[in-house]
């Protein structure tokens, strides 16, 4: 009984927040995490911890902006928003990734939403999401948020088209901006005292 009202009380622990630059490594540790499932849904084939290394290490790099969902310190889902400068000069790619104890908790519902946001406030038009056929719940998803769905050399490809940004959504971001550093400095002492204790 006690574990059942433990398991239910962490469904609402999590908070979302973007990863700070230094933060790359939270984005390594939250992908090396993943079931080989979850890692072929997220990358569209399968990776090797290696790959996940050399990925990670772009995170921070000019433009990209990665929001995780932190439990205890830990990222346990991310929702990734990387300009997509080859294609689409005014659009950018986006992807998801949830460890499997976090899933079918709307989790990745509320990384979306803060991802449009955030490609509003810097005047993105399309926002791409690509994925499995068989990924009926990311699918799902971008139709919530009103994505265009078409298939594509065997992946399905969702088109989002973010509103104009406006006083409302400018001032969410500048809001949860400085709420960043002091969430990360907190976290950090999470992460911190868990170790002390392991």
């Amino acid at each position: 009984m006690l574990n059942e009202a433990s398991e239910a009380s962490a469904e609402h622990i999590g908070l979302i927040r973007r990863l700070l630059t230094s933060e790359t490594y939270l984005l390594r540790e939250h992908l090396q995490r993943l079931d080989h499932e979850a890692r072929h849904r997220r990358f569209g084939h399968d990776v090797s911890d290696d790959f996940i290394n050399r990925y990670s290490a772009h995170a921070g790099d000019f433009g990209n902006v990665t929001f995780g969902y932190f439990v205890d310190g830990e990222v346990r889902a991310v929702a990734e928003l990387r300009p997509d400068i080859l294609m689409h000069r005014d659009g950018a790619e986006v992807a998801f990734s949830v460890e499997r104890p976090f899933a079918n908790r709307g989790i990745a519902t509320q990384l979306m939403g803060r991802v449009i946001r955030t490609a509003r406030n810097r005047g993105f038009r399309h926002l791409i999401l690509v994925c499995l056929p068989d990924n009926a719940k990311m699918q799902a998803i971008a139709r919530h948020y009103g994505a265009e769905l078409k298939v594509e050399d065997g992946s399905i490809i969702a088109d989002i088209v973010p509103k104009d940004p406006d006083y409302q959504s400018w001032f969410s971001e500048i809001l949860d901006e400085r709420m960043t550093y002091l969430q990360s400095a907190l976290d950090l002492q999470k992460r911190v005292r868990g170790s002390i204790v392991l």
